[in-house]
């Protein structure tokens, strides 16, 4: 079974916590390598060589691992508006999740940037712009672009407005090619259509590197600013439109998802390589200084991205292992599982932890120095074991403290604006859920099992209908005018299941509120959104939205599946019976031709133009031929029946006939 298919309390899977983890920590380390002196630098004028060898060389492919952490929300964030283009459905609205991710980053954020203000920077505040620059998010940027310099302990918080800037931008992203991408007439048009931004995402990367290197701005401008993660962005977002595929229509999963299901361990393999090219860093030197050419930094950049791609892929690939075993039981080990939660926090303090280490008086003077001046003074392994346990136990404070109570009170937010929460009496204190009564888990797999039986049918009618379109060229007359039509149907019908599925999706977390699930299972809990009517038709109170219960929504998506279906019942039996006859009047002609004369010649070509524009009609415009829920060939029997008379008179066919009678 496929790690992801095993999703922990979080919703997250174990394995993808671990890479995370793994990632975090990885990164920790190579803070703590430039610092200590492990990795050396020409930085301070003189030449400084690495304190040991071997370990810069491993140490220097680290930064490779945050192509992990950019990748991974990425697909995450982009997936569900993949899956409703793909699908044919509107966007999902956004304002809820964009709430929820911000509650992910920035409450950890915020009391982290407290802290150090108070303790390692009180003492150079200089007025309210210092202050609010990081509370607004604009310490990379408002301060000197070209030059950037972070509060001390902040030194790794770009990252954060980097990725609120991507959270904004993902869905408009989306927004801007969802017309274009619905114009594609199956799942796998849609989806082509659909990854069009990523290679503009990647060559505006690759552009932005060299603005960077172009004008002599300080080389951490490539990352630190949104656009230098662009090509890493865009292949998480070509990762989640493989998802969405595999997830909308499993049938059709992409052969890039079946490939690392199938050689998880040939992906892995590739993300050591990738790992150990950046260790021996091409066209530059090894080390904390690698970045400061531009072949050097071309280099980092590609691996960043392309390790990020083949360590994520076999973990999302359905039906995937994960890899080989040892890799399994690394990333599902429970500290990097641990690690891979508190991950943000590990990534967010550890620069804070280290300058609390190299300058513990700074805590109360609130007077400290910049983290570079301390450089070599401590051995590698004694600030490694100091920074990595004092990161991960604050981190682990910190989500249990400050992010999950607020996450649950976003949750409990979201929830009081969409309806009224139940009263409770004067004085009481909440109680734990009761058990779901008898019957509802029933329900609830009942209907999981309906939505997945529903939406087999649809990827399979779909396909169907798609196969029916003429290779290279595209229906006409009436038939056009109903394909048109009932493709209208078929994206209200995926529509609609979108809304069904996700009113499915929210029965389990309903399963020990009774009142709840019982209101989803059969209160009209299924919403689409959607424009007003016209003014003259519009009633007062109309929004455009459209409700339904899960039986009525069933309901619909029968009536619209069986529009579809008709259809698509129509062109088969058309093709399935018009080709042969025309087949059998073709081999008449061919043998009436031999020897006819130049009246029957005449005759028998302008059959053959009838034969010729008959099966042009049966690939172009079937519905010619269908009246009345059965297959019209009045057309084909009247050529059948000239044709036969023309056989009769051919010089031969004659004397054949008399035999035949004698």
């Amino acid at each position: 079974m496929s790690l992801h298919t095993k999703p922990s309390a979080g919703g997250r899977t174990p394995a993808i916590d671990g890479v995370r983890g793994l990632a975090a920590l990885a990164l920790l380390t190579v803070h703590v390598a430039m610092f200590s002196g492990l990795l050396g630098t020409k930085a301070f004028g003189e030449p400084r060589p690495p304190s040991n060898g071997v370990g810069a060389f491993f140490v220097s492919g680290m930064p490779s691992f945050i192509g992990v952490l950019f990748v991974l929300p990425a697909m995450y964030l982009y997936l569900p508006l993949a899956k409703s283009i793909i699908a044919g459905a509107p966007l999902p609205p956004q304002g809820r999740g964009f709430l929820r991710r911000l509650l992910r980053l920035l409450p950890g954020y915020y009391v982290m940037y407290l802290i150090v203000l108070l303790t390692l920077n009180r003492e150079h505040i200089d007025g309210l712009w210092y202050v609010l620059r990081p509370i607004l998010l604009l310490q990379v940027f408002a301060q000197d672009p070209a030059r950037p310099q972070l509060m001390n302990g902040m030194e790794i918080t770009w990252t954060v407005p980097t990725m609120v800037i991507w959270y904004a931008a993902l869905p408009l992203i989306a927004m801007a090619v969802r017309r274009f991408a619905m114009r594609g007439t199956t799942v796998e048009a849609r989806a082509r259509r659909l990854m069009l931004p990523v290679p503009v995402l990647i060559a505006a990367g690759v552009a932005w590197l060299f603005v960077v290197k172009g004008n002599g701005w300080d080389n951490r401008m490539v990352f630190w600013w949104p656009q230098g993660f662009a090509p890493t962005i865009g292949i998480g977002m070509a990762l989640a439109i493989k998802l969405a595929v595999a997830q909308v229509s499993p049938g059709r999963t992409p052969s890039l998802l079946r490939s690392a299901a199938a050689r998880p361990t040939l992906f892995w393999l590739a993300a050591v390589a990738v790992y150990l090219v950046n260790c021996a860093r091409p066209f530059s030197v090894i080390g904390m200084d690698a970045i400061y050419s531009t072949s050097g930094l071309l280099v980092t950049y590609v691996m960043v991205a392309l390790f990020g791609f083949f360590a994520v892929t076999p973990l999302i690939a359905p039906g995937g292992s994960g890899g080989a075993r040892p890799i399994v039981a690394l990333l599902t080990s429970r500290p990097v599982v641990h690690c891979g939660k508190v991950g943000f926090g590990i990534y967010l303090w550890h620069f804070a932890v280290m300058h609390f280490f190299f300058q513990p008086g700074a805590i109360l003077g609130g007077d400290s120095r910049p983290i570079r001046e301390f450089y070599g003074t401590v051995g590698f392994w004694r600030l490694e074991l100091v920074t990595v346990f004092g990161a991960v136990l604050i981190a682990t404070l910190s989500h249990h403290l400050i992010e999950q109570p607020a996450l649950r009170w976003g949750e409990q937010f979201l929830r009081g604006r969409t309806g009224p929460a139940k009263e409770r009496a004067p004085g009481s204190r909440p109680v734990f859920a009761p058990a779901p009564p008898a019957g509802a888990a029933t329900a609830v797999t009942a209907a999981r099992a309906e939505r997945d039986t529903i939406r087999a049918n649809l990827v399979a009618v779909e396909s169907a209908l798609a196969a029916q379109v003429p290779a290279g060229a595209e229906f006409t007359g009436r038939t056009r005018r109903r394909f048109d039509a009932d493709s209208a149907e078929l994206t209200r019908l995926w529509e609609i299941f979108t809304a069904y599925s996700s009113t499915v999706d929210d029965l389990d977390a309903a399963l020990g509120r009774p009142d709840d699930l019982d209101a989803l299972l059969t209160g009209r809990s299924v919403r689409l959104g959607g424009a007003p009517k016209p003014l003259p038709q519009r009633h007062i109170t109309d929004t455009g939205e459209t409700v339904y219960t899960l039986g009525e929504a069933v309901a619909e998506m029968e009536r619209l599946f069986r529009k579809v279906v008709d259809l698509l019942a129509a062109l088969e039996a058309v093709r399935a019976e018009v080709p042969d006859r025309l087949t059998a009047i073709t081999a008449d002609i061919g043998r009436a031709r031999d020897g006819a004369d130049g009246t029957l010649q005449t005759e028998l070509a302008a059959a053959k133009a009838d034969v010729h524009r008959l099966y042009l009609a049966v690939g172009t415009d079937p519905l010619v031929f269908w009246d009345g829920g059965r297959v019209d060939v009045t057309d084909v029997e009247r050529l059948a029946a000239d044709v036969a008379d023309a056989v009769g008179r051919a010089p031969g066919r004659a004397g054949e006939d008399q035999e035949l009678a004698g």
